[in-house]
């Protein structure tokens, strides 16, 4: 295990919507967290757009797309650990890159349809949990963090074909850290393109 201080990701922070807020009688925000039972699955700051967000921990890039509801959404992994920033209004950092706690790396903005005014929604997941529901866990902003440098992910084929160069595109942003994978894998065939059997257990190392 390894330990890092969890910061905050604005200069000046100001929480408008807390980790695991019923909105069970909220009119429009109950249907944006029905896969949470309508409680808030991050934290909410208050935040204009273009607000500079900074990096709430360190890690790799693996995740830069639009979502439908978090719109321009940021992830980046340190271990089993990733921090997402959602609703941006733009990105300054790209896949695969390597991130240092407290680096600049996009501004907030309101994008996205789970969203009812401009502001920085902040999420922490535990990716080895089983559900999208037990990876959330609200963030310990000033505190230190556990994470696991190498975890354990058993393949699952069902929707998309697993391969190294898969799962290096998955947990490190880009598709050139297969090798790294195979090298603590070493029973692993070392093709990329080779679809990995259901139910192999792969060891996804840190960035």
């Amino acid at each position: 295990m390894t330990s890092i201080t969890f910061e905050y990701p604005l200069k000046k922070p100001v929480i408008s919507h807390s980790f695991g807020e019923d909105n069970t009688n909220d009119p429009i925000k109950k249907d944006f967290y029905k896969l949470f039972d309508n409680r808030h699955p991050g934290v909410d700051f208050s935040a204009n757009t273009g607000t500079q967000v900074f990096a709430s921990f360190p890690g790799i890039v693996v995740r830069k797309e639009f979502h439908k509801g978090m719109g321009n959404v940021l992830g980046i992994r340190n271990g089993n650990i990733v921090v997402l920033y959602a609703h941006l209004s733009e990105f300054s950092v790209k896949l695969g890159q390597i991130i240092k706690k407290g680096e600049l790396i996009a501004l907030s903005g309101n994008s996205g349809g789970a969203t009812t005014e401009p502001h920085l929604h902040l999420e922490i997941r535990d990716i080895t949990k089983s559900t999208l529901k037990d990876m959330v866990f609200d963030p310990p902003f000033g505190k230190e963090i556990e994470i696991k440098p190498q975890f354990s992910y058993k393949v699952n084929n069902s929707g998309t074909v697993k391969t190294l160069r898969f799962l290096s595109i998955r947990y490190f942003g880009s598709e050139k850290y297969w090798g790294k994978i195979a090298e603590v894998n070493p029973k692993l065939d070392t093709d990329p393109d080779i679809t990995l059997s259901d139910g192999t257990i792969v060891l996804i190392p840190n960035y």
